[in-house]
């Protein structure tokens, strides 16, 4: 007798193709929190204009951006792709947040290209 069952099997199946698509919307999510600090360059500079005009110090505006980001790319940085178990946007030293897909496997992080069809 055997002790996987077909439905058992089944199971594990889904299950695994659900944690890959989680695995992946994760990736997609650390992409799109760093190109959004991004866009928040303006705000920060217009920020900056203001506390320098009025003859404030901009020292701890500037910490608090770069801490912000340097916790962004460091969460970049250490998502691993679920298929090749290598780091998704790190090929040699420099982070690539323009792509989509993985550095080494070339799998891709979108939603079209990622979910599971029943």
């Amino acid at each position: 007798m055997s002790d996987n069952s077909p439905q058992q099997e089944n199971d594990s199946e889904n299950h695994d193709s659900a944690k890959l698509v989680a695995d992946f919307r994760r990736i997609a999510r650390s992409r799109t929190r760093l190109i959004v600090y991004f866009w928040t360059f303006p705000v920060y500079f217009v920020a900056i204009w203001m506390l320098l005009s009025n003859g404030r110090g901009i020292e701890l505006m500037m910490w608090v951006y770069l801490a912000v980001y340097a916790g962004f790319a460091i969460d970049m940085t250490m998502r691993r792709c679920p298929i090749c178990h290598k780091q998704f946007y790190v090929k040699n030293i420099f982070l690539k947040v323009f792509t989509t897909s993985c550095a080494h496997c070339g799998r891709s992080s979108r939603p079209a290209q990622f979910t599971v069809e029943d």
